[in-house]
């Protein structure tokens, strides 16, 4: 009998332990479960709060048929892209890619909002240099998305993407920035000297160009540009304008409907092989003068061809394309202290620059 006893309470206390495992790994697997769903709010509401002031535009395009020439045939061909809704200098307007739009007529263009009504523009203002365009309705517009900081953004940080892939309204992605200053990227013509790109792995499709790039606090931090792709689609690798310098333009076209831009009249160069061993230098680093356009302050500084830019106001130059950058990020008639390198002699060199009527 007491044989018995004991096998009882051995199973007893079996399932007993196997009953204060199971609610140990039900505790932690709840507890994990709950820190994730408060990150899947946080997307929630970083999404909510900025998707209304998210637009689907629709354009109409008479595109060539069958050849580029003249004199091909043209079709209407209707595409779509993305938009913003921002305040600036006190207009509530909306905010693009300036290839959303491209050359189309005001009547051309259709603005969707979130709430399903259809604006037409009533003014376009745009800018081919740094590839943003600014929309002006005769409506009330939505409330105004909320900027944040574009300088503070981190490799790493996790993002969202707002826009309208394929005409799919304010579809919401998520990812990382996996880059931040990418210059001479694929798909953005012109803007490569003037602009340092966002790199996001986050999903971003034809259409969602002039979309939005959100923190997890739904403040927007960039206008969604271009992909790499070999197919057309999304395969991970897109580019971003900081907002920053979308809105240094933007509040220029909204003011004056133009831009102008910090000139100092050189133009640089990759450095070669050769040019790092006539110069002793060790790095890859810097941008050569290969022009300098007379009477401009480039000239008037004592700048001259074959000068090698090593610093830019005490940052250090990493190739031709950067040192564009840093002259588009400087202040006009704000004078910049170059270090450069002249036949193997460091000089020191301030340049002040003018402004430059931006395209």
């Amino acid at each position: 009998m007491e044989r018995y006893v004991l096998i009882f309470l051995c199973v007893c206390l079996t399932f007993s332990a196997v009953a204060q495992e199971g609610d140990r790994q039900c505790e932690e697997f709840c507890a994990t479960a709950e820190h994730f769903e408060k990150l899947s709010k946080l997307f929630r509401q970083s999404a909510e709060l900025a998707a209304p002031a998210v637009v689907n535009i629709q354009v109409t395009q008479n595109r060539p048929v069958g050849g580029r020439g003249t004199r091909s045939p043209k079709m209407p061909a209707e595409e779509s892209g993305s938009g913003m809704i921002a305040t600036i200098a006190q207009k509530h307007v909306i905010l693009t890619n300036r290839h959303v739009i491209e050359e189309a007529d005001r009547d051309a263009v259709q603005i969707l909002t979130h709430d399903r009504r259809i604006l037409v523009p009533t003014k376009i203002v745009s800018n081919e240099d740094f590839d943003i365009a600014v929309i002006e309705v005769a409506e009330k517009l939505p409330p105004s998305a909320q900027f944040g900081d574009s300088n503070q953004v981190m490799v790493g940080d996790i993002v969202l993407a707002v826009g309208n892939p394929f005409g799919l309204d304010r579809s919401v992605s998520m990812g990382i920035i996996s880059a931040v200053g990418r210059r001479n990227v694929p798909g953005t013509g012109g803007l490569v000297p003037r602009v340092g790109f966002f790199q996001t792995d986050a999903a971003i499709n034809p259409g969602s160009s002039g979309g939005v790039l959100l923190t997890l606090r739904g403040e927007v931090i960039g206008i969604v540009t271009a992909i790499a792709t070999q197919g057309g689609r999304n395969e991970g690798v897109a580019f971003v304008m900081p907002i920053n310098d979308v809105l240094r333009v933007a509040e220029q076209l909204v003011r004056t409907g133009t831009a102008v831009k910090p000139y100092m009249g050189f133009a640089p160069e990759m450095v070669s092989f050769e040019d790092r061993r006539k110069l002793a230098m060790d790095r890859f680093i810097g941008a050569k003068i290969k022009n300098i356009a007379p009477d401009t302050p480039a000239e008037r500084a004592g700048l001259k061809v074959g000068d090698v830019v090593l610093a830019f106001n005490g940052t250090e130059v990493e190739d031709d394309l950067h040192v564009l950058h840093l002259v588009a990020l400087s202040e006009i008639d704000k004078p910049v202290v170059l270090r450069i390198n002249r036949n193997g002699e460091i000089l020191t060199i301030t340049v002040t620059p003018i402004a430059q009527l931006s395209r």
